[in-house]
């Protein structure tokens, strides 16, 4: 997890933003998978889809680790949508799916930006227990799984 940290956050300081990705770590290659089309419904459908197709490419081997690494907004106040709050934060999800151990954990990264827009800073959002990893449950990556294993 560490090293995709580190290169997301290199690619966000070059660039000001990142693009919705799927990181496909298998036995034969790693892939990057871009998702612009990323829906806002449908999106555990949309994920067996992308599976499927990578599956019938054929050029990955068998899945180890898949990281999908996307821009979202998060909201201090949970009785509202996260982009309706006036006090989100801008940040970088990146989840991970480890096969072997069929874990799932999650890490944020919230943008910095000066009061023109531009990108200043990016950092680590520590979570209240001080730590800055966390275990995480989503439909979204084992529906990759399913799709790309299914015949």
């Amino acid at each position: 997890m560490a090293d995709i940290v580190a290169q997301a956050k290199s690619w966000v300081l070059r660039y000001g933003s990142h693009p919705t990705i799927l990181l496909v770590n298998g036995t034969r290659e790693n892939r990057y998978i871009y998702l612009p089309d990323f829906p806002n419904e449908q999106k555990i459908t949309f994920m067996f889809g992308v599976g499927k197709r990578k599956a019938e490419l054929g050029n990955v081997g068998s899945l180890n680790k898949l990281f999908l690494i996307m821009e979202a907004w998060q909201g201090k106040n949970i009785t509202i949508r996260p982009s309706q709050d006036p006090n989100r934060i801008e940040v970088l999800v990146i989840s991970c799916l480890d096969l072997a151990t069929q874990e799932q954990s999650v890490t944020c990264l919230e943008y910095i930006r000066d009061a023109k827009g531009i990108l200043r800073e990016i950092k680590v959002v520590t979570l209240p227990d001080g730590q800055t990893v966390a275990k995480a449950e989503s439909p979204l990556l084992p529906a990759f799984v399913a799709g790309y294993t299914h015949r």
